[in-house]
Formats: structure tokens, sequence, C-alpha cells
């Protein structure tokens, strides 16, 4: 008697360890669905459609007829609500049926999600799309249209791909010559690659491929076309020889070893300015191959009668199970037979998966919503009027807080996302920031644009010392202190006054 006990109890053992077993490995594809975009879900779509044949898209007839409802029906209010208790994937009172639905506030906002492209192209929108060629497509074109042979069109290829996101190839060549022998098996030598380097200094933007900063600068006023030879000469000779002295701006250094006066070191001054050191920067998709940008955006916010209006946007299949799955599962459920076939094992997994596998998605969606939701009720001021000033101090615990959310879905949500407003396309983590003091509500990001604002409005012949720079967002309100103007000033980037200075 007492072994069936405790057989009884090592089964009921087993029985739970296995459903905290699922629970964890549905919270763990639930986590890699949030953190995905909108391309990517389409991707991870596309794969669970080819791997299990119980998933099926949905016949667009059946989307249409979904279409003729009332959009403004608000349904359960249970939709808008969220899981506070442990963010378990299958514990939410999400029970809304249709994939659409609207919560309405009192408090002068209004948020309406919609899930399928059908609907969103119903409502006249279109996500803007940005898709750019990247900097080795845009520079491998070029090349092409040069008289190049097949053997030196290998090795500009290689060169490219060589060229990193400033623009600059700071590998030697007898590096690039140990690649191809090595992986082309052809062999070749400095000076070939030497050569075909020469013709990709030509290309645009100028300067590209460069070795350094400083070489980039020097290509760039070699190319300029209608300067003055002379003050050109001394521009290039300026970066040639003084390079060091110039970035640190010890100007007068310059001038005594050159033998020039101000008016000239001015007019080269300009010269060099006019060039970019990181012609890379200028593609916004950087410089690796097949890197284009492709944003679309996750979300849209607008304005309708000083009202906001939220819209989760998705250009993804609607799914369902196959009906003849259905029809075979119900069959294996009812039956009473105790042995199951392989085959029947095999379709209950399957049939199991694809349903689990839309729960999911229906589940990301509702957190989507949720956390932008919070996101724009803390940030409603920016959103209504665009103003950065308006920003205020939020860290991802203050939306988990909003929403009942781990502070690990909440990271993984804003990762990759990016919010169609009437003040352009914003990436998510935008409305993140903590604040200049932790009993203020301002942003930190508020107090670094006031703060470049008043760099790039300053004197250069006169350029303000932190102190000056703190006393000035003092007096616009920031009651900031001048160690943390040093640190802010030096996240972004903004040398200290004397080298902004000017002659």
């Amino acid at each position: 008697m007492s072994d069936n006990n405790d057989f009884q109890q090592i089964q009921k053992l087993s029985q739970e360890q296995v459903q905290v077993q699922r629970a964890h490995q549905n919270q763990v594809i639930l986590g890699q669905l949030i953190e995905m975009n909108d391309e990517e879900i389409k991707d991870r779509i596309e794969m669970e459609l080819d791997d299990n044949p119980a998933l099926e898209q949905a016949d667009s007839n059946d989307l249409e007829d979904d279409f003729s409802k009332d959009d403004d029906d608000d349904g359960n209010d249970k939709a808008a609500e969220v899981d506070r208790d442990n963010d378990d994937p299958f514990e939410s009172p999400y029970t809304q049926s249709d994939d659409d639905y609207t919560d309405r506030n009192d408090d002068g906002l209004s948020f309406i999600q919609t899930h399928r492209r059908q609907k969103v192209a119903a409502q006249g929108y279109r996500p803007p799309v940005v898709n750019e060629e990247s900097m080795f497509e845009v520079l491998m074109n070029q090349v092409r249209e040069r008289d190049l042979d097949e053997r030196q069109m290998l090795i500009a290829e290689y060169i490219i791909g060589e060229i990193d996101d400033d623009g600059l190839m700071r590998r030697p060549v007898t590096s690039i010559c140990g690649d191809i022998i090595t992986k082309e098996n052809e062999f070749v030598t400095p000076q070939e690659v030497q050569e075909v380097l020469e013709v990709i200094h030509d290309l645009e933007p100028a300067g590209i491929g460069a070795s350094s900063p400083r070489e980039c600068i020097m290509l760039q006023i070699e190319d300029m076309k209608g300067v003055d030879p002379d003050v050109g000469q001394i521009a290039y000779d300026i970066i040639n020889h003084h390079f060091a002295a110039y970035e640190k701006h010890h100007y007068d250094k310059i001038l005594n070893d050159m033998g020039i006066d101000k008016e000239l070191f001015h007019k080269a001054d300009q010269i060099i300015k006019r060039t970019n050191p990181r012609p890379g920067n200028i593609f916004s998709s950087g410089g690796r191959m097949n890197n284009a940008t492709h944003i679309t955006p996750d979300f849209i916010v607008t304005t309708e009668n000083d009202k906001l209006q939220l819209i989760v946007v998705n250009d993804i299949p609607e799914l369902q199970i196959s009906e003849s799955y259905q029809i075979e599962y119900q069959r294996i459920v009812a039956s009473k037979s105790s042995k199951e076939r392989d085959e029947d094992v095999l379709i209950k997994r399957q049939f199991e998966n694809a349903n689990n596998f839309i729960k999911l998605l229906k589940l990301r969606q509702e957190k989507l919503f949720n956390i932008m939701k919070a996101i724009m009720l803390k940030q409603q001021e920016f959103f209504l009027t665009g103003d950065i000033m308006t920003l205020k101090r939020m860290v991802l615990n203050d939306i988990a807080q909003a929403t009942g959310y781990d502070v690990s879905t909440i990271s993984r949500a804003h990762q990759n996302k990016y919010v169609d407003t009437n003040w352009g396309i914003f990436d998510l983590k935008f409305f993140f920031s903590s604040g200049f003091d932790e009993n203020d509500q301002v942003s930190s990001r508020a107090i670094k644009d006031a703060l470049r604002s008043i760099v790039d409005a300053e004197d250069k012949k006169h350029p303000l010392s932190d102190e000056q720079l703190c006393k000035k967002l003092q007096e616009k309100g920031f009651p900031i202190k001048r160690r943390t103007v040093a640190k802010y000033r030096d996240t972004l980037n903004i040398p200290v006054a004397r080298q902004r200075k000017t002659l």
C-alpha cells in the first residue's frame, strides 16, 4: 500500500513538472515574438507555415466578412486590461474574439488597435517605407561603370567589402591580397590592389576608401573644383603636415609654423570644413553588404479633434488551423481507445503547436498595444505638440508598472520598433530617458536638446564655457549643475569651448 502511494506521488510530481516546462517554453516563445519587428514577425510566420501543415493562412473572403463589422464597437472592456499577476502567456484576461478593439478614455485620448493590413489599407493609410541601397551596392554600381576587367572587379569587390561604416578602408593592401589568394585561389600583387584602390578613391562620395580621416580630407580637397589653387594648397598642407594641431584647434601654432596670416588661414579653414572625414555616414543603412534600411512603423499615432489615436500596424497574414486537422484532432480526442498510433501523436502535436502559435501571436499584439498605449499616456504632451522639451523622464520600469508586465517584456517590446507620428517617425527608444534629477520628471533628452541648441547658437569666436552653458540652461528652467553639463556635453560629442573656437 505504501509503495502504491509513493508511486502516485512520483507520478503527480512528474505531471506538474511537464506543465511548468510548457509554460516556460510559451514564455520564451512569446518573448521572442514580442522582440521581433514587423518584417521579422512575417518571416517567423512564413517559417511556421512551412514547418507545420496544420497551420494555414485564412481565406481572404473570411477576412472581408470580418471587415464588414462596425469598427467603432467598443466590445469587451476587458480587451484593454492587462495581466498584472505573472505575465503568463495563457493567463491573460484578453478574451475578445475579434482582432480589433477600441479603448476610449475620459482624459481626451482615443486608442484604436488594428491588426490586419487589409483594415489599414481600408483606412487609407500607407506606412512610409525607407528602402535605400547600401554603401556596398552604391559603390559596386559605380565600379561596374568603369573599364575594369574581371580580375580587377574581383579586387574591387574585396576592397569595398572591407570599407567600414565611416567609409574608410583601414586594412592594409597586403591583407586584401592575402584574402584574395586564400579565398579565391587567385594570386594578386599589392600593386594591383593599390591600382584598383585608386579607382575607388575616385568614386562618390569623395574620399571613400581612404585609410584614415586625414587621408580622406586630403582626397576631398584634391577633388574640389573651383577652389583657389593657392588657398587649396594651404588647406592641403594644413591637413598633411599639421593635422594633429588642427584637430586640437591649436591655430596659433599652425600660423607660426606655416608663416601665414589669419585671413589666409580662415579661407583655408573654410575649405577644410567643407570636407567630410567620414563619408560613409551619408548612408543611413551603414556600409555592410545587403544591409539596406527598410523601416515600416509598427505603430501609428495621429491626432483627431485634439485626441490621440493609436493603431498597431501589422502587415501579417491572418492564421487559422486547417479544417482537416480540426476534424482529425476532434476524432482523436473523442476516441476511447487508449492506444495512440504514431500518426495520431503527430497530428495532435501539430494541431496543438499551431493553436499555441496563434494564441501567442494574439497575445503579442495585445501586449504591444498596451505598452505603446502606456508610452502615449506618459508622453502624451509630446505626441500632441511635437515639442521635445515636453518629454518626461521615462524608464523601462515606469512602463512595466503601468502595464503590469515584467521589465524584460518592456525591454524586448521597444527593440527595433518605430512609431509614425504627426512629427515624424521615431524609434521607441527615443521616448525612454532618465531625468537629470531623481525628483524631477523632466527628460534628460530635453536638456540635451536644449544644450545642443545653445551650443549651435553661440558665437564660435567666443564659445561658452561649461559654467556659462550651465547658467544658460538654468535660465531656461533647468536647475542643472556644471558637472552634469560636462557629462551631457561629452555624451553629445560636443568638444570643450577651446576646441569649438574658430578665428
